[in-house]
């Protein structure tokens, strides 16, 4: 069956924690206006071809036989993703280098693009161009020479101008500077009909200066539950508790910790599970992501057994997380209450009941309507006589 692969990669060091892009913007921003400078001097450039050092060995992926990262003036501290820090309104030119590693010729397209948020990562992604919808950094970016042609062993470097709206909002806006391969209709085929697309990445991180309102919630929390047919003796009923956590504010946010806890009215404290931030990224047995970008959320589900038999239980979850910016904690708190009852064993007590119930009503009716059936008549009373003395059966007088 035919159809597209698409794969993107990041630029290497992608997506730092935003406790160092504060300390980073400095240098940044000489280099940039360095490179302003110098496209002020010789005229707009869009691409200059230049030739490039060996390609060092292939890493982990080799398909990709290409990459792409911000440009670095000479001298200059180099970068391995655009981080801006501007007021509404502003404009900036940077540049991005495009290596062709391959033995052969390239042609590339360079685009712009918002980040995605990922609700099972709580990360961010890059959708398919054709499946992109740019709200906000896709549409404030501008690339000179979009389509090109690279020599093998060569580079180019492509200009790109960031306008930041006027009325732009404040806080974070996260996207890339997307370089995509292009293939020839005889590249794209494929004894199997697959079209591998191969793209990368640069991140772009723009913080408009402005009130910032950190905040996170949890929301859509639900608790689900399933219990053996007699949990009374296995105590082995299971639970679910979902949840997503999401960054309601307008800053990056980097989650610490989430607790989930299950209570009792009558039982006290059941269950108690934390998450704490490893600082790898998500993993299996620490989904948190570094990072969550503004609007982004998490979907989070925190399994067990051994509910009570009866019992009106609460689900509290609480997430801890730090702002980049201020250095300030942000936590929220979320609870739902639920009944654990187990209805199926209670049901088949209900239905046993009630039918000895309906049993004993009808045995009794029963019994009651053989008596009516089947009493003789009460047997006639002897008349008395004039003198007082019952007088004789009329069978006797006839000798009978």
């Amino acid at each position: 069956m035919g159809g597209n692969v698409d794969r993107v990669q990041h630029g290497s060091g992608r997506c730092a924690a935003r406790r160092g892009r504060r300390r980073f913007v400095p240098g940044f921003a000489a280099s940039v206006v360095g490179a302003a400078l110098l496209l002020v001097a010789t005229g707009p450039v869009a691409t200059a071809a230049v030739p490039a050092p060996a390609p060092a060995s292939p890493g982990a992926n080799t398909d990709f036989q290409f990459s792409a990262e911000p440009y670095a003036a000479p001298n200059a501290q180099q970068r391995s993703y655009f981080s801006y820090q501007l007021q509404p309104g502003h404009r900036i030119l940077d540049q991005v280098v495009v290596l062709n590693k391959s033995s052969a010729p390239e042609t590339f397209v360079v685009y712009p693009e918002d980040a995605t948020n990922v609700p099972k990562t709580g990360g961010y992604a890059y959708q398919a161009r054709n499946k992109m919808h740019n709200t906000m950094v896709g549409t404030w970016v501008t690339v000179g020479n979009s389509n090109f042609t690279v020599a093998p062993g060569t580079e180019v470097v492509v200009t790109f101008q960031l306008d930041v709206p006027a009325n732009a909002p404040p806080g974070d806006h996260v996207g890339a500077v997307v370089v995509e391969e292009l293939h020839t209709a005889d590249q794209t085929k494929s004894p199997v009909g697959v079209n591998l697309v191969l793209r990368f990445a640069v991140p772009m991180f723009v913080h408009v200066v402005g009130p910032l309102h950190p905040g996170m919630t949890v929301e859509n929390l639900t608790v689900f539950h399933q219990s053996p047919l007699f949990p009374y003796l296995s105590g082995s009923a299971r639970v679910a508790v979902r949840f997503e956590v999401v960054n309601t504010g307008n800053d990056i946010l980097n989650p610490q910790s989430v607790t989930v806890s299950v209570t009792g009215l009558l039982s006290g404290t059941l269950h108690t599970f934390t998450l704490k931030q490893s600082g790898q990224g998500p993993t299996k047995t620490n989904p948190l992501p570094l990072q969550m970008l503004p609007g982004a959320r998490l979907q989070l589900t925190e399994l067990w057994q051994g509910l009570p038999p009866f019992d009106p239980l609460t689900a509290h979850v609480t997430v801890r997380a730090t702002d980049p910016n201020s250095g300030l904690s942000v936590s929220t708190v979320a609870s739902d209450l639920f009944w654990y009852f187990p209805w199926l064993p209670v049901l088949i007590v209900l239905a046993i009941i009630a039918a000895l119930v309906i049993r004993w009503r009808r045995r009794r009716r029963a019994s009651g309507e053989a008596g009516e059936g089947g009493t003789a008549p009460e047997p006639a009373t002897d008349a008395a006589g004039p003198d007082g003395t019952a007088e004789a059966p009329a069978h006797e007088e006839a000798g009978v």
